[in-house]
Parts: C-alpha cells; structure tokens; sequence
C-alpha cells in the first residue's frame, strides 16, 4: 500500500479537538464524513499533480497521489473539510448555527489546504526519497 493510502488524515479524535460538541451532536458515526474528506481532498490533489504534468505508471499499478511524501500535511485542513461537511448535513440547508459553522470551517479548509500544498514534498519516482522538496502549486504567468 502506497503513502497516500495508509495516510489516516481525519479522525474522530482529530474532530473532537477542535469540535468536542461533535460527538455528542447525534448518534451518528462521523466515518463517512471522514472517508469522504479523505476522497475529496485526494481527488483534489490528483487533478492537481495531473495539471502540473506529474505522473506515475497507472497500469502498472503505481497510485499518482503516492508521490506525496508527507500526506500527513494536510491532517487539520481535512479536519476542517470534515468538519464543514458535518455541519453542512446538520443545518439541512437552514440558516442558523450549523449553517454558520459549516461556512466557518469550508473557509478555514480553503486557507489550509492551500498552505498544505505549499508544504507538500514529491516523491515523483516512488523510490521513499523527496525530489521535490515544497511543491509550488502556484501557476506561471509568461507572456
């Protein structure tokens, strides 16, 4: 299994740290929020590293999101896309707290996550070694 599998990202103990009422809300399991966090951001990055020209053997087996190197960057900014996901399905689409919550944390991820990538290290041969150490994700303007 390759880096960005065993990343572990959120949990519900990293939830609880920053929301404690979260687990007391309903009697809901959180680990489909927190599965899907993990999807989104993933899918996320994978069109990213793809724009970017970054590729690996697909069909040979090779998984593009494993020339992360340190996945574990981005553990609070999916914390916050899980948390914004949560709050999101208890507003029910209704203005009020949870609506409010849900946007506070959309907007913490945005921030983070963009930070993330800024300290995110490419592994772009799969051989366990950084090549490229804090990736820019930022475009090039030429003219």
């Amino acid at each position: 299994m390759g880096v960005w599998g065993a990343a572990i990202l959120s949990s519900t103990t990293t939830i609880a740290e920053i929301e404690t009422e979260v687990n007391t809300l309903t009697a809901t399991n959180w680990n489909n929020a927190i599965a899907l966090g993990k999807e989104l951001i993933g899918d996320k990055l994978e069109l990213l590293l793809t724009s970017k020209g970054i590729k690996v053997d697909e069909s040979g087996g090779e998984v593009l999101l494993d020339v992360i190197l340190n996945p574990t960057v981005f553990n609070r900014s999916s914390d916050y896309l899980v948390l914004s996901s949560i709050y999101e399905d208890l507003s029910q689409g209704m203005d009020g707290l949870y609506k409010i919550k849900a946007e506070k944390y959309d907007a913490k991820f945005t921030l983070k996550f963009a930070e993330d990538l800024e300290r995110m290290n490419l592994d772009t041969n799969l051989d366990s070694a950084a090549d490229i150490y804090r990736f820019s994700a930022v475009g090039e303007l030429s003219r």
